[in-house]
């Protein structure tokens, strides 16, 4: 008798123990998860910001271009066309805690319908948002690179940027001192069909990155 109650009840702490230890243990990813929330919504902020420039960014290029046309020795339409290709950014929330929380079966210690139910939408709305970025990103890599890689010469950015290591808007600025008369700023010339495919392009670009920038957070 006393040997069987002896073994039951280290049965009983053995359980106890590993209990506690799960619960601990899911105490501290959701208390990760949570720090990861918080810093996911303060970059997202910052994106949201980067994101509305740059589609006003993109808009400046195409209302420059209806207006005047595509212009290869024109420094100002060079440098929108550079804000609108150099600008793309992307936002990526960090997953990892929130993946472990869920596989590991922690939600079972919260007790907490609604709080499970919260998680669960944090889950989808992290999946929506990277599928979103990862559309823009074909996109980017499918049309813009090409067009850029066709039309843009590296020729000038590169004269400061890469061969003297200066920043990127210290070398952009730095191309005030081409001389537009004599020098190709854009591998591109003022044809009709031409315009139109790149303004419809860059139109399909924005309403791409309003898509994503819909995402709520």
């Amino acid at each position: 008798m006393i040997l069987f109650i002896a073994v039951s009840l280290g049965f009983v702490v053995e359980n106890y123990r590993e209990d506690y230890s799960e619960k601990q243990n899911a105490k501290e990813l959701l208390s990760s998860m949570l720090t990861d929330l918080q810093e996911d919504i303060i970059r997202f902020e910052t994106f949201s910001d980067a994101r509305k420039k740059l589609i006003n960014d993109v808009y400046s290029f195409i209302d420059d271009v209806e207006n005047r046309g595509l212009l290869k020795d024109d420094l100002i339409q060079q440098k929108l066309f550079s804000m609108t290709i150099f600008n793309w950014t992307y936002f990526e929330p960090n997953t990892a805690n929130i993946e472990q929380v869920i596989s590991s079966g922690a939600l079972r210690y919260l007790g907490n319908d609604e709080l499970i139910h919260q998680i669960g939408v944090l889950e989808s709305q992290n999946l929506s948002t990277m599928n979103r970025q990862k559309r823009e990103q074909e996109f980017f890599l499918n049309y813009l690179q090409p067009l850029m890689h066709k039309h843009y010469n590296f020729k000038w950015i590169n004269s400061n940027f890469v061969r003297n290591w200066e920043s990127f808007y210290h070398a952009n600025e730095k191309l005030a001192k081409v001389n537009p008369s004599s020098k190709d700023l854009m591998f591109w010339v003022d044809n009709t069909e031409l315009k139109k495919t790149i303004i419809n392009l860059f139109e399909n670009y924005v309403f791409i990155l309003r898509a994503s920038y819909g995402v709520n957070y």
